[in-house]
């Protein structure tokens, strides 16, 4: 009975594991997003401005008109978000949704808004515009991002 566990002991010692940096790396991110953080809302609002400006760059680049759905689809899907292109006619969208695009309406879609839906989700909110030949632009519809807070808690870099 010695022997044998003194065998054991020391083929346990003997094996000695190694892992590749591969691993290490998502080893390390896992323990990353284990971590408690404590952010401020404010914090929270940047984060996702950040994030949701660099989503909307990349489709401002392939789909200025948000026609095309697959890319849409396939964006949603590879940054865990929704993507949805807001109509001011649409009679399903959400009362926020519904109160965006008035105010988009009224003032001929400024700038673009991050708001609360919930107490866990955020939706970002950007206006596309159309140019008239006189120069002047008008409102036609809005790209909407509807997200997590988890999400931009864990896009945080600290």
């Amino acid at each position: 009975m010695k022997y044998s566990s003194l065998l054991l002991v020391l083929l346990l010692i003997s094996c000695t594991g190694s892992l590749s940096d591969e691993q290490r790396r998502r080893i390390k991110e896992s323990m990353e997003q284990g971590e408690i953080k404590k952010v401020s809302e404010a914090q929270i609002i940047e984060a996702a401005f950040i994030y949701c400006r660099n989503v909307a760059s990349i489709l401002d680049m392939q789909d200025k008109t948000l026609t095309n759905s697959n890319l849409q689809d396939s964006l949603s899907h590879a940054l865990q978000v929704e993507i949805i292109s807001l109509q001011p006619d649409n009679k399903s969208l959400r009362k926020v949704e519904r109160q965006l695009m008035e105010a988009y309406i009224d003032s001929n879609g400024l700038n673009d808004n991050i708001q609360r839906m919930g107490p866990d989700s955020i939706l970002y909110t950007k206006p596309i515009l159309h140019e008239m030949p006189d120069g002047t632009r008008e409102f036609i519809k809005a790209l909407g991002i509807r997200m997590t807070r988890k999400q931009i808690v864990l896009s945080i870099k600290e």
